[in-house]
């Protein structure tokens, strides 16, 4: 049995030179060697070359463990419970070495590979060779080993494969001066921590908890390892101490929870969000651009770590009187998403650039953006990816001037969006779509706009713990209530779940009130009857679709008045005032500098339908803006009756064009048609020229 022995940093070559008369095998319950040379293996080189090229001193590879037997007093077997992969690969790397200093011709330097690294001299045929792979990879392993390459059948195998990767990656390197002595040295470099066990530590169950249930390094280990591990044992303690406990303590020891928040700090560092399984390498990636050293970096970690716990856990108590109802609003909307926004945002609270009330209308801004998409049941997935570019957009518009920095944040989140898959509902989009909506479905997100309408002046809040959002016609469909209402099970259907006919009330009263008729459920409901939201259903002599039409139509106004559109001021948007005459019609508007969209000004004129059906699709377009009473006939003459904004359909482009051949009616180059208002043509502006370009939107109408 062997002895109990410590886990130790070492280089990889040094292990294996101290390692004479030992064997590592791959136990047969490993997986099979799985690393692929356009993934891995290239990784581990890259690693490699950094190293070389003295770009790290050092680059740590990864943890190996190992279960200690010996065999006889000379020899012992390494049974690999954790880092086969690695392992493998750097003895193929090691082979495809010798393989190039046998080109050469160094034999001796191949005897010193061969002895120190690759073999066990004095050891017998069994046990001759350091590494036994795993039964599937170890024939195709000994032909390279041995150099039987034409005997070499499985020409798919990962094992062959990465060493003919490695092998032109390596004389690629040498032909750029480097040496098979100077890839070697570096190759000591990648270090490992190795973990010996004993017998008594029953190797399959340690495998069982790495592999099964994968419990490995995650993304905010090899980070802490990343910063920590190269330095004095004195400075690790101390940094430890200092930093990394701190992370900690605001974030959490739970790795899956320090992995978000890691991946939320690189958003914002690097103003794109980290695929989950990059963070790591995303993360050194930065570090190595960034030119921190390791205490400024943790520092750095720590002040962004502070922000995001006083947005998702402080106790609300603590925070600042100003912040504090938009700060648990936000929580109860359990988004992940907006934190990269949120941690910068505070952070220019806490460093003095903005205000606590500042502060408060940003948050603000962006509940009302979640909840306006949740309550509306639009896909968010887009914009996951969107904030990273949105806060570094609201930054660089700002240049260190906050004054105005809600505005901005209106016009980056709001105004630019309008239009795109991660648009904001307008008060009129909140109307259409939530009108006819399965409300109940939403539930948890309309709970929060219940709450909020119960508390919201409330001098005297009640508790809501207890209540739940609950139907008030029941989802039974009893024959009783159809009668009552006087309606058919399609149209019971489709007015169950919307707004109007939900409310709070407790479950047991709900579980009491059942199929009940009205009269019954009414008196039930009286429980509830402090709520100021049940006040008007408990004067009702009977539920009716037309009070689930008048509730459902006050509740949609509340939700506007609750969580408000952004009014934006005009100063922060970039536009220029623009004209359009053709024939007898005329146009004024904007050209947005923002996206390129047209903004139509109420009043203006279209020329007359003359030969409607030459241009179909621009009389399609015209006739959409009738029925949605954008434009109407006036005294013979189509006009403007509702400010209308035309969209780009094409990323750096503007709408001049397509809004030019509503108006004008035709395939119109509305870099000619719409002209400034001192008469001066727009293609000539060689900054917009220089920002959208005209070639393609004329092309795409011609």
């Amino acid at each position: 049995m062997a002895d109990h022995q410590p886990p130790i940093r070492t280089g990889l070559l040094d292990f294996f030179r101290k390692s004479q008369g030992c064997q590592f095998v791959i136990p047969v319950y490993q997986r099979n060697y799985s690393w692929t040379s356009g993934k891995e293996v290239a990784q581990y080189l890259e690693d490699l070359i950094s190293v070389l090229k003295n770009e790290y001193n050092n680059h740590f590879l990864g943890i190996l463990i190992y279960l200690d037997t010996p065999i006889d007093s000379f020899t012992r077997e390494y049974s690999v419970i954790d880092g086969q992969q690695r392992l493998t690969t750097t003895f193929i790397i090691l082979y495809a070495i010798k393989a190039l200093l046998k080109e050469k011709g160094d034999t001796a330097a191949v005897a010193n590979l061969e002895g120190q690294y690759l073999t066990n001299p004095y050891s017998d045929d069994k046990m001759k060779y350091k590494l036994k792979p795993l039964v599937a990879d170890d024939e195709v392993y000994q032909q390279i080993v041995e150099e039987r390459f034409d005997e070499i059948k499985a020409t798919e195998s990962n094992v062959y494969k990465n060493y003919l990767y490695v092998i032109e990656k390596l004389r690629t390197l040498i032909g750029k001066g480097y040496s098979a002595n100077d890839i070697l040295m570096a190759l000591n470099k990648l270090y490992v921590v190795c973990v010996p066990i004993s017998e008594d530590d029953n190797a399959q169950k340690i495998f069982e908890s790495i592999n099964a249930t994968g419990v490995k390094l995650t993304a905010s280990d090899l980070i802490r390892n990343f910063i920590l591990m190269d330095l004095k044992s004195d400075i690790q303690d101390k940094f430890y101490k200092d930093y990394w406990k701190k992370i900690e303590e605001y974030i959490s020891g739970d790795a899956k929870k320090l992995e978000l928040f890691f991946r939320m700090y690189l958003t914002v560092k690097t103003w794109n969000l980290p695929n989950k399984n990059a963070i790591y390498r995303n993360f050194v990636s930065w570090v190595k651009n960034s030119g921190m050293d390791a205490e400024s970096i943790l520092k750095d970690i720590v002040l962004y770590a502070e922000a995001y716990y006083c947005i998702y856990r402080k106790d609300v108590s603590e925070l600042d009187s100003a912040i504090r109802d938009s700060i648990k609003e936000f929580r109860r909307i359990l988004s992940d998403m907006p934190a990269p926004a949120l941690m910068k945002f505070y952070l220019l609270y806490k460093d003095g650039s903005i205000n606590e009330a500042t502060l408060s209308k940003l948050v603000n801004m962006i509940n009302c953006y979640l909840v306006r998409r949740y309550l509306c049941n639009l896909d968010t997935k887009n914009i996951t990816r969107m904030l990273p570019t949105f806060i570094r957009d609201v930054l660089d518009d700002c240049n260190n001037d906050y004054s105005k920095i809600v505005d901005i944040v209106g016009k980056h989140l709001v105004f630019k969006n309008v239009g795109n898959m991660m648009y904001m509902p307008s008060d009129q989009q909140m109307r259409d779509i939530i009108e006819p909506a399965n409300m109940y479905s939403l539930r948890l997100i309309l709970r929060i706009f219940f709450d909020k309408l119960e508390l919201t002046g409330n001098p005297a809040p009640v508790d809501l713990s207890a209540l739940s959002v609950e139907h008030i016609i029941p989802q039974s469909m009893p024959a009783s209530w159809l009668d009552d209402l006087n309606i058919d099970e399609e149209t019971y259907q489709l007015n169950l779940h919307r707004l109007g006919n939900l409310t709070l009330a407790a479950k047991p009263d709900n579980s009491a009130m059942g199929d009940k008729p009205w009269e019954y459920k009414n008196a039930i409901l009286k429980s509830t009857s402090h709520l100021k939201m049940n006040e008007e259903i408990l004067k009702a002599d009977k539920w009716t679709i037309e009070k689930i039409n008048e509730r459902t139509t006050e509740l949609i106004e509340k939700m506007i008045e609750l969580y408000p559109y952004p009014e934006i001021n005009e100063e922060v948007i970039q536009k220029e005032a623009i004209v359009l005459e053709c024939r007898d019609a005329i146009a004024t508007g904007y050209l947005s500098l923002e996206d390129g969209s047209v903004e139509i000004d109420v009043g203006s004129s279209l020329v007359a339908r003359d030969d409607a059906e030459s241009f179909p699709s621009v009389e399609e377009i015209r006739q959409e803006l009738l029925e949605d009473e954008i434009i109407a006939e006036i005294d013979g003459k189509l006009q403007f009756v509702k400010p209308y904004i035309f969209y780009s359909s094409q990323k750096n482009s503007t709408a001049l064009t397509s809004s030019a051949c509503v108006i004008a009616h035709g395939n119109k180059n509305g870099w000619i048609y719409w002209k400034y208002k001192d008469g001066k043509s727009i293609r000539e502006n060689s900054i917009v020229q220089a920002k959208f370009g005209e070639q393609s939107e004329v092309e795409s109408t011609e």
